[in-house]
């Protein structure tokens, strides 16, 4: 779709008169009829939503006006707001979402502002679009959606036949869509986005990146206090692993590992190359708090992805630099428009330099972690910030000078060394004093440096307080560790002083230059480096339960290869292997075909004469705490004291039925107060075997409870649950209701009317039945080989054209592959497009990356 040829807004609310104008071009009324269509389904899906169609509705119109205003831009409208909007576990919705909301309102507005001309672009040059498709790229997207389209038929075929409904769970047939549609939705906007990257490409481009970065900046938020309710921030050692606000954990499975992998170097990329202070700080602070949710996954996976995924988007980003200073002045503004300048590549020395202090550093963490512990840990990283931050002024004396220095600072350090160690013997506390004081030593001679003039004594000086500094981390280290702090720290301040002294005598190696602004940002990220390096160093010798993870990696992987031939084993025949199972088949074909033990629970919602019940049944494996199959809803905090359940229920076959209220997210409950009792059947003495067993009415009593609920600046969700703890038994339950001790009514739809609306179901910590856990084998279950080949194809030539192609000079473009590669790792060993959220960030990526291209005078110069 190319961008209409209209006169120039004016302003409304600073945005220009608006102006509309009736389409004049075949592709405006094709926009016309798509805006009309997504509006229709969109306002469909609102005004069923089962929290509150009319809010629900109000609030999609508000998304349709905010995307007709900025439709250049609706990236930031649909990705931001992403990895918050999930509201499954509180309205029950698992087929249908409120992405689904967001993505038919950005597509009607966009639409309709681009049919009507609103906010309307001059024509762009075709040398200018910023999305172009060659026929290659376009053959494969097409035959990729036909066979996704094909999986779902076969999806409905496998499940015996289409048949539409709001709630259907993993063995109906509304879950063929559910696990098709994110590349439909992602092509049902992709026309709007390749208008919009023609109309104005650099603005798209923007639109683009900003809104992956406030989703990932959302979505660790959502981490953030997570941990902060659940857990404890530094509680690394707890069996917890964060699933932030992604409801598609719910059993099981990597949603926000796959988030974070597809997110975060879109931040870090931005975070290199911007050159505004405040966007440094920010950029800055979610890298952080990236970094602390990455931690808090405990996945093997993505701490694998991510150094595979961001060395080639450093090393792409460093080739852009290079071909960029390599075209000569005429691109020398190589300028990056859409992230700001690009620094110039270090040369080859500083880079070894830099290496050299990165392994340094990571090797002190690692020594002195594990003698001197988190005080020796915090005492290593000022040493590494004072190294940081030494004066270029120190290399302005010739080498000669430099090594006297050296020396003389080695042997001062040494004595004010041994009288600091003989001191905090005789004295408690004083080895953290005296680090503090040369400390004070260390930021006093940085003060007091003068950058244009060659003082040889200031070396001295600066050499002597920086070994002081770090001899008294050692003796930090020896005092809170004892023997062992001492020798693995003396080891880790031997290799800093080694890579110092180097440093000091060849400045070729000394990789920060730069002076000013950009010298103190490149510092800022190094220091923001060397706290990454601590988090995992932290975590890994702190964290019980993550050590545990790292140490049985070769069990699991022994566990994921027979889980993966176990679930190919459900393909059955030459046209299964060559077409797929179909679209979200994998978990009911386990249901009929797959194992005892991946034989999971189920909820159907059933009729009695006229009367709408839940149908719940258990799975035939070991029936465990945590293996249980739940129905779930969230309530209200309920007031201290007992709280009453009366349910109407009746079952066929004995049955342990259990009932919990629980603070609990997602996964783990914890503040639980339960009941469980045996449920037999009841059944007239003169009724035939055959008769169905009659309702019967029970109540329990649960608590009392304590307060719940958590702090108000740290909420805890309160969740109730019933789960079958026999295995293979089946509960029917006609009505169920919930009452604190002041006589609230809890539960909402207890009586099933509004079928299973505001329910939810999980399995906490059975998870192998729902997932194959893999993606390509997730494809290839799916769709067959042939969608599977096309699936890759499309990968790899994505991967290609942004690496080595025509679009390797998109400001974009590192992010991108570095995004897919990483997308990549996590799924050799999760599913990942399985849970919608995370099927469409990658999707966009996917066809997005097949058409970027940079245009002139970002990166090299290149021939349209």
């Amino acid at each position: 779709m190319a961008a209409v040829g209209a006169t120039p807004a004016t302003g409304l609310l600073g945005l220009g008169e608006l102006q509309l104008k009736l389409p004049t071009t075949r592709t405006q009324w094709l926009a016309l009829a798509a805006g009309l269509g997504l509006g229709l389904i969109g306002a469909e899906l609102a005004w069923h939503h089962p929290l509150s169609g009319p809010l629900a509705l109000a609030a999609w119109g508000l998304a349709v006006l905010a995307a007709a205003l900025f439709w250049v831009k609706t990236p930031v409208l649909l990705f931001a707001p992403l990895p918050l909007i999930g509201l499954a576990p509180w309205s029950g919705w698992i087929s249908f979402e409120e992405m689904d909301l967001l993505v038919t309102a950005c597509g009607c507005g966009g639409y309709l502002a681009y049919a009507l001309q609103l906010n309307a672009r001059d024509r762009a040059p075709a040398w200018r679009h910023g999305l172009v498709y060659s026929p290659l790229a376009v053959m494969l997207v097409l035959a990729f959606a036909l066979s996704t389209l094909w999986s779902v038929k076969r999806g409905f075929s496998d499940a015996g036949g289409f048949q539409f409904g709001w709630f259907h769970g993993y063995h109906e047939a509304m879950n063929s869509v559910r696990n098709a549609k994110a590349v439909f939705l992602v092509l049902a906007l992709l026309p709007l986005w390749t208008a919009a990257a023609a109309a104005r490409p650099r603005g798209f481009s923007r639109g683009l990146l900003l809104g992956l970065v406030l989703a990932l900046a959302g979505g660790c938020a959502a981490a953030l206090w997570e941990r902060l309710a659940y857990t404890g921030l530094l509680d690394f050692s707890t069996d917890y692993r964060t699933t932030a606000l992604f409801w598609e954990m719910h059993v099981g499975g990597a949603a926000l590992d796959g988030f974070l992998v597809l997110t975060l170097p879109f931040a870090l990329l931005a975070l290199l190359r911007t050159r505004s202070p405040w966007r440094f700080a920010i950029g800055m602070g979610i890298a952080l708090l990236a970094v602390y949710a990455v931690l808090t996954t405990f996945s093997r996976g993505v701490y694998l992805a991510l150094p595979l995924a961001l060395a080639p988007m450093v090393l792409l980003a460093d080739a852009q630099r290079r071909r960029a200073a390599g075209a000569g002045p005429e691109s020398s503004s190589h300028a990056d428009s859409t992230l700001g300048a690009v620094d110039e590549p270090l040369p080859r020395l500083a880079k070894i330099g830099a290496l050299a202090m990165a392994a340094a550093f990571a090797l002190a963490a690692t020594l002195v972690f594990g003698g001197g512990g988190y005080r020796g840990l915090l005492a290593l990283f000022f040493v590494m910030v004072v190294l940081l931050t030494l004066p270029a002024s120190l290399w302005r004396p010739p080498l000669g000078q430099r090594l006297t220095a050296l020396i003389m600072g080695g042997l001062l350090a040494l004595l004010l060394g041994a009288a600091s160690w003989a001191l905090s013997t005789a004295v408690p506390k004083a080895a953290y004093v005296l680090n503090f004081v040369a400390l004070l030593c260390c930021a006093a001679l940085r003060w007091l440096d003068k950058p244009d003039q060659t003082r040889p004594i200031y070396v001295l000086l600066t050499a002597t307080a920086w070994f002081w500094l770090l001899a008294s981390m050692v003796i930090v280290a020896d005092y809170w560790g004892g023997t062992t702090g001492r020798y693995t720290s003396l080891a880790a301040g031997l290799a800093l002083a080694s890579v110092f002294a180097a440093m000091l005598l060849e400045h070729r190696l000394w990789p920060l230059r730069e002076t000013g602004a950009a010298g103190w940002r490149k510092r800022a990220l190094l220091v923001a480096g060397l706290v990454l390096v601590m988090a995992v160093v932290a975590a890994l010798g702190g964290g019980a339960y993550l050590r545990d993870r790292v140490a049985t990696w070769k069990e699991d992987g022994q566990t994921r290869l027979t889980h993966w031939h176990d679930g190919l084993r459900l393909l059955h025949g030459g046209r299964q292997w060559l077409l797929g199972k179909g679209s979200g088949r994998y978990v009911a074909s386990n249901l009929y075909d797959g194992p005892e033990q991946y034989q999971v629970g189920d909820y159907r919602l059933r009729t009695d004469e006229d009367e709408a019940f839940l149908a719940l049944t258990a799975g035939k494996h070991i029936q465990g705490r945590g293996e249980q199959f739940r129905m779930s809803q969230r309530v209200a905090t309920p007031a201290p004291g007992p709280v009453t359940v009366t349910l109407v229920g009746r079952t066929a076959q004995d049955a342990v039925l259990g009932l919990q209220l629980c603070e609990k997210n997602l996964l783990y409950p914890d503040n639980c107060f339960g009941a469980e009792t045996i449920l037999k059947p009841e059944r007239a003495a003169d009724a035939p075997p055959d008769t169905p067993a009659a309702w019967q009415t029970h109540k329990f009593k649960l608590g009392p409870v304590t307060q719940m609920g958590g702090d108000w600046w740290a909420p805890r969700f309160v969740t109730f649950s019933l789960s079958l703890g026999t295995r293979g038994a089946r509960v029917d339950i006609s009505r169920i209701a919930m009452h604190d001790s002041q006589g609230r009514a809890l539960l909402v739809n207890g009586d099933f009317n509004r079928e299973m609306a505001r329910w939810f179901f999980s399995s906490d910590r059975h998870h192998l039945p729902w997932h194959i856990k893999n993606a390509a084998l997730h494809v290839l279950f799916e769709q067959g080989l042939i969608g599977l080949a096309l699936a890759g194809s499309l990968y790899v030539l994505v991967l290609v054209r942004l690496s080595f192609g025509r679009g390797r000079d998109h400001p974009l473009a590192p992010a991108f592959v570095a995004a897919l590669i990483g997308f990549g790792t996590v799924g050799a060993f999760d599913s990942l497009l399985d849970a919608p959220r995370i099927g469409f960030i990658f999707f966009a990526l996917l066809l997005l990356g097949l058409g970027l291209r940079a245009l002139p005078g970002e990166g090299v110069a290149r021939v349209a």
